[in-house]
């Protein structure tokens, strides 16, 4: 295989392209020689941990390859982020092909495993089940489903309600209408997306709900449970604010992710405009590219796309604990799992599951990699040791 188009496919493979075809491919050139197979790993942790895919988007025909080995080899912090991880496993679940890469400080080589799509994917949903409820403010509850209807002036279409917007209101509402609520709760196994009444687009995640007026006043502000993408409509004389466990988070026009499930850390994802984040340890201000933590209660420099893949269709992790690995998946596929060794919990897994895969595909991906089984007794599933 010519170095050229061993790029090429290291490229398709990070950026979720390749074929069957050229998977053989790779996987070839990876089992032919223990330096590829160390390039690949480095390479790998490059893109998940470092946000560096463009790389790989920067060669040149005659100096990649000598810049590609040279990347590879600087310093040995690239290969001590790969192995630092106090887990067992690290896997990678490849969009559209079913591969593993499995790394632990003992073994660097990645060993790849094939496992077969058997069930139908959680966003699937039966079209007679519900997307989300809409507890209107009168505490009437209308299911949301995707096909396309109309109720007092809110249009629901293929997955996305949209509120009568204040454009056609041009007169300041009445005090009754802002203090009226609405809920849209999204179940487990589901993704909805909101147009609320000022224009502002919000998509919720799986397990999530929120609050907001039937019409905003003078200010705009909602509670999240739950996770959520915002795209905020521009107000400057309204500041848009969300609730969330116990802190604040102040817009006035922005796209940002916020995920404060109960139980967990609230975090923060900024990727454009300005933020602020009022917090029971102080005050915290975002630019674009950072993220806020309740759980270290600062602010860092990160790849939102690790944060927001979710919208698109994937679950990132980094290190992960196990026992919140398996609450996520509990929320994407609407299932419940139960680590039964308590031994496990300590495990942390990176990488990447997509969600048009089944639930028996991400499983059986986690049992090939590591020491643990999965038994499904009723509508639990149980994670043992093996």
């Amino acid at each position: 295989m010519q170095k050229n188009k061993t790029e090429i496919l290291i490229q398709k493979y990070l950026s979720h392209q390749l074929n069957e075809q050229e998977f053989e491919e790779l996987k070839q050139w990876i089992e032919k020689d223990a330096s590829h197979r160390e390039i690949f790993v480095k390479l790998l942790s490059l893109h998940h941990v470092n946000n560096q895919l463009n790389l790989l988007h920067q060669f040149d025909k005659e100096g990649s390859w000598k810049s590609l080995q040279n990347r590879c080899n600087q310093s040995g912090s690239i290969y001590r982020r790969i192995v630092v991880y106090s887990s067992a496993a690290a896997i990678a679940i490849l969009i559209g092909i079913t591969s593993i890469l499995y790394f632990n400080d003992r073994n660097l080589a990645p060993v790849i495993a094939q496992s077969e799509q058997s069930q139908q994917s959680p966003l699937s949903q039966n079209p007679e089940t519900p997307k989300a409820t809409w507890v209107q403010a009168n505490q009437s509850v209308v299911p949301l489903y995707n096909s396309q209807r109309e109720i007092n002036g809110s249009r629901i279409n293929n997955g996305e309600i949209t509120f009568p917007q204040e454009s056609n209101y041009p007169h300041k509402p009445e005090l009754d209408t802002e203090l009226l609520q609405n809920k849209i709760i999204v179940p487990k196994g589901s993704e909805y997306a909101i147009v609320l009444a000022d224009g502002t687009k919000v998509k919720m995640n799986a397990d999530s709900h929120i609050d907001f007026p039937v019409q905003f006043g003078d200010t705009r502000e909602i509670t999240l449970e739950g996770e959520a993408m915002f795209e905020v409509t521009h107000d400057a004389a309204r500041p848009f604010i969300i609730k969330a466990h116990d802190h604040a988070i102040y817009v006035l026009g922005t796209t940002f992710n916020i995920s404060a499930y109960p139980d967990e850390e609230l975090s923060v994802t900024l990727i454009e405009g300005k933020l602020k984040v009022t917090a029971p340890s102080g005050e915290y201000y975002l630019l674009p590219g950072e993220h806020y933590s309740s759980a270290q209660s600062k602010v860092s420099k990160v790849d939102t796309e690790f944060y927001t893949s979710w919208t698109d269709g994937a679950m990132e992790f980094d290190a992960m604990p196990f026992p919140l690995l398996t609450a996520r998946l509990s929320r994407c596929y609407n299932v419940d799992i139960q680590i039964a060794s308590k031994e496990l919990e300590t495990m942390k897994f990176t990488g990447i599951i997509f969600r048009n895969k089944p639930l028996d595909f991400a499983l059986d991906i986690i049992h090939r990699v590591s020491d643990v089984k999965f038994e499904r007794k009723g509508e639990t599933i149980f994670v043992k040791k093996q």
